[in-house]
């Protein structure tokens, strides 16, 4: 959680999407104190570093953010979330198999149902990509 805060300028995406990782699997994230002010700063860091985020970025964020909600140590930001759709969209063309499921199975479990521009272009990839899904990604 230190480094979050210590070295968030040189954060890049992929920092950010790490960084979403680890503190979704430290325990008691999100809860009071040093954890939620590292949790509102990644929500900044991730507006911030959006426009960079690929889709495994994407899908990792998405994944974290739904597995904070779902053990209820942290709510859901709607803006945030419609800025990773917004992502997930745009950069839908490099969605591998397992970034697909991971980013819809994170939508269903925060309780957001994707906008009908992320469905389509995730069933666009998913078609493109079907041969390529392995059975746990389906």
């Amino acid at each position: 959680l230190g480094l979050v805060q210590q070295h968030d300028q040189s954060f890049e995406a992929i920092h950010v999407s790490a960084a979403w990782g680890k503190v979704a699997k430290m325990p008691g994230a999100g809860q009071r104190g040093e954890e939620g002010v590292v949790l509102q700063l990644l929500q900044v860091l991730t507006r911030a570093k959006m426009h960079e985020m690929g889709a495994r970025e994407v899908a990792n964020v998405a994944h974290s953010v739904a597995s904070l909600k779902v053990s209820g140590r942290m709510g859901v930001d709607d803006e945030l979330a419609g800025e990773l759709q917004a992502r997930a969209t745009a950069t839908a063309g490099e969605f591998e198999p397992q970034d697909v499921s991971m980013l819809m199975l994170a939508l269903a479990k925060m309780g957001i149902r994707p906008d009908a521009g992320l469905v389509e272009a995730m069933q666009a990839r998913a078609t493109t990509t079907a041969g390529d899904f392995k059975p746990q990604e389906v």
